[in-house]
């Protein structure tokens, strides 16, 4: 077997394992319009990596690295193909990619003792749960503003976005994010504030092709300062006001509950872990 970077031309088969195996482990296909491969790919901060069997492509694993922080995921192999270290040789591969990084995590199934057992040799623990949490769309309430990253200045931009994700961890950097929905045009960047020194920033994808899929907008990474009740709830507004305007039906977020005042206050406006 070997690993190597994905190429264009694997990526229809990269795409085509990972929706057999959440299906295989879910019952059930979540994956519908989305894109969790070519966004990725695309993406200037993730690395994308194959596992082949001969010319024959058997799982793939995506490291994104938001400067100082970074993780792992998502992680598939052919469901035929379970039990036989390919995961084991993928998650070796992409925790090499981390090297250097300050904070480093992943994603898994916490239903799943078998992920949790593989990763548990690289030492990776579970800690904390992140719930994906979703609320209908209603229009914001009056007198919440917000400017879209679309229609900014892209240095300034990334200028305020540096800025204030240094606020809450040192060296955390989402430029990445902000290029991969800006320059696929798969999303939008929400800013309270000053584009240049930000009080809240929300990179936001939607529709089909997306990692949100159609009918959904789903915010990727969301940031205030630490502390700032207030502004979160205005990014929170703000977000259900875009979902509203680009006509989605429900807006999706994950919070991990380490986050307590953000989790509980997700719960007491509407959002269901779903």
């Amino acid at each position: 077997m070997e690993i190597r970077a994905l190429h264009e031309g694997d990526l229809d088969a990269a795409d085509r394992v990972l929706r057999r195996a959440f299906a295989a482990l879910l019952g059930r296909d979540e994956q519908r319009d989305t894109d969790l491969v070519r966004t990725r790919w695309s993406a200037p901060h993730v690395v994308a990596l194959g596992a082949f069997d001969g010319p024959g492509l058997v799982g793939s694993v995506f490291v994104t690295g938001w400067g100082s922080v970074g993780f792992v995921g998502p992680l598939s192999v052919e469901p035929s193909l379970w039990g036989r270290g390919i995961g084991s040789a993928l998650f070796a591969a992409a925790d090499g990619r981390l090297a250097g990084m300050v904070h480093r995590g992943l994603f898994t199934f916490a239903h799943s003792p078998a992920h949790h057992r593989l990763y548990q040799r690289f030492g990776y623990w579970p800690r904390f749960l992140t719930a994906l949490m979703s609320s209908p769309v209603a229009p914001a309430p009056a007198g919440v503003a917000w400017s879209v990253g679309s229609a900014a200045d892209r240095a300034d931009l990334d200028a305020g976005a540096a800025r204030l994700a240094g606020t809450v961890f040192p060296g955390l950097d989402v430029r990445g994010e902000i290029a991969t929905v800006l320059d696929q045009k798969i999303g939008d960047v929400l800013v309270l504030g000053p584009v240049a020194d930000p009080t809240g920033l929300a990179v936001v994808h939607d529709g089909p092709g997306s990692e949100a899929g159609s009918g959904l907008a789903y915010v990727k990474v969301a940031l205030v300062r630490p502390g700032a009740g207030a502004d979160f709830a205005r990014l929170v507004d703000a977000c259900l006001g875009h979902a509203a305007a680009i006509g989605a039906d429900r807006l999706v977020v994950g919070v991990n509950t380490a986050r307590h005042r953000a989790y509980r206050h997700l719960g007491e406006r509407g959002f269901v872990t779903d």
